[in-house]
C-alpha cells in the first residue's frame, strides 16, 4: 500500500513538474516569444527604438533636410548591403557543416576562408558606411556629435563584485 502511495504520489510531482515548465518558456526559440526582447522594447521592436535614436540625433546636431535624407539613404543602403552580406554568410556556414559532414576537409578549408574574407569585407564596409556618415555633418556638428558621445557612454562594462 505505501509503494502505491509513493508511485502516486511521484507520478503526481511529475505531472506537476511537467505542466509548471508549460506555457511560454516553451516556445523561446519559434520565434513568438521571446522574454528579453519583451522587457527591452516593451513599446515597439527594435528598429523603432534605433530610428528614435536616429530622430533624436538629427535634433541635437541640427542637421538640414538634405543630410537627413542623406543619413537615411545611407542607412537604407547599407542595412540592404548586411543583408545581403549576412546571407551568404550563413549559406557559407551551411556549406561548410556540409564539407565537414562529409569529412571534405579541404572544401572545409576553403569555405572557411570564404568565410573570413567576407566577415572582413562586412567590417570593411561598416567603416566606410560611418565614415560616410561622419563626412555627411559639418565640422560643427562633428565636434557636437563628439560632445554627446562623451555624454552618452553607455555602462556596457560594469564590474560586480561577489560576496566571498
Amino acid at each position: 500500500m505505501k509503494k502505491l502511495a509513493l508511485v502516486v504520489l511521484g507520478v503526481i510531482a511529475v505531472i506537476g513538474l511537467l505542466t509548471a515548465f508549460d506555457g511560454e518558456g516553451r516556445r523561446f526559440n519559434d520565434g513568438d516569444h521571446h522574454p528579453m526582447k519583451d522587457r527591452m522594447f516593451k513599446d515597439g521592436d527594435r528598429q523603432g527604438r534605433m530610428h528614435d535614436g536616429f530622430e533624436n540625433m538629427c535634433e541635437e546636431l541640427e542637421l538640414s533636410d538634405e543630410q537627413i535624407e542623406k543619413m537615411e539613404d545611407l542607412r537604407i543602403s547599407s542595412k540592404k548591403d548586411m543583408i545581403v552580406a549576412g546571407a551568404d554568410l550563413k549559406l557559407l556556414e551551411i556549406d561548410k557543416r556540409t564539407a565537414m559532414k562529409n569529412k571534405d576537409f579541404k572544401q572545409a578549408r576553403t569555405v572557411t576562408k570564404e568565410i573570413f574574407k567576407l566577415k572582413e569585407q562586412i567590417a570593411i564596409k561598416r567603416i566606410e558606411q560611418q565614415e560616410k556618415r561622419w563626412n555627411i555633418l559639418t565640422p560643427e556638428q562633428q565636434e557636437k556629435a563628439d560632445e554627446l558621445k562623451g555624454e552618452h557612454r553607455p555602462l556596457k562594462h560594469k564590474k560586480i563584485k561577489r560576496k566571498k
